[in-house]
């Protein structure tokens, strides 16, 4: 009973934090830009019987992570020798 007060004061607390989204008119897409995403999916479609495009997609992620870790990493080291003592 203590558990669903406090997921209730929660929900609460949220739901007036985002009060002023919610007041907001809703958005949508205009067609054109839905077409031309159909369009382009077919494209690739045709495309992915040559060259693997999920693949490609899948090792651009990958190169995309490995280079955010990499910058994160030099990011940190750089922080740790701004430190007076450590350097």
């Amino acid at each position: 009973m203590i558990f669903v007060g406090l997921l209730n004061t929660l929900f609460i607390v949220l739901y007036t934090i985002t009060a002023p989204f919610r007041l907001l008119p809703d958005v949508s897409l205009p067609s054109y830009f839905t077409t031309m995403i159909s369009s382009v999916n077919g494209y690739l479609a045709s495309l992915n019987t040559i060259v693997p495009i999920d693949m490609l997609l899948t090792l651009l992620q990958l190169y995309i992570y490995i280079e955010a870790s990499y910058w994160a990493y030099k990011f940190v080291m750089w922080l740790i020798r701004r430190i007076p003592t450590q350097s």
